[in-house]
């Protein structure tokens, strides 16, 4: 149910925005000590108990916003980069994305300061020049690399084909 509205909430809306997602976190006591819950509107599995990563509860059936970032960059490269590959007639067999989230200080803000990606990718018939290009592209496209650019965070890339070494690059 919307706070605000008192309409039940949408499990997947669309609209002149585009489509909406969206999750619940519940919170519980201090950050130190604190813990709560996440849960996702489309029913990603139940609840993932989310605490802080200098709590000592913190570890397996946990997660962290740092992890939640990386896995939001991640999920959405991904896609997007089979996206690129299948337009440039590669269609990928998987797609395996790394990700690490790194959270910083700047002034007095805490912020996401870097992310990055490593990328292996097998599709039958793909160059290592393509898979750069495709992944180039997918990192302009991508909804998630855009935001955070558009926020100065540092992207990095890293391409390879399944079973080779990759290079660096840029999301």
């Amino acid at each position: 149910m919307n706070v605000v509205t008192g309409v039940p909430l949408q499990r997947r809306a669309s609209s002149e925005e585009g489509l909406t997602g969206g999750a619940l976190v519940v919170w519980n006591g201090d950050l130190k000590r604190g813990s709560g819950t996440l849960s996702f509107d489309l029913a990603a599995g139940g609840e993932l108990s989310l605490t802080w990563p200098g709590n000592a509860a913190f570890g397996p059936g946990s997660t962290s916003p740092e992890e939640l970032a990386a896995a939001t960059h991640a999920s959405c490269f991904a896609m997007t980069l089979a996206y690129s590959l299948t337009r440039a007639g590669h269609a990928p067999h998987e797609i395996t994305v790394a990700a690490k989230a790194t959270f910083g200080v700047v002034g007095e803000a805490r912020m996401i300061r870097r992310s990055r990606l490593e990328l292996t990718v097998d599709a039958a018939g793909l160059s290592e020049a393509e898979l750069g290009d495709a992944a180039e592209l997918a990192g302009l496209h991508c909804p998630v690399s855009n935001t955070l650019r558009a926020g100065g965070v540092l992207l990095e890339v890293e391409a390879r084909l399944a079973g080779k070494a990759g290079h660096l690059g840029s999301a």
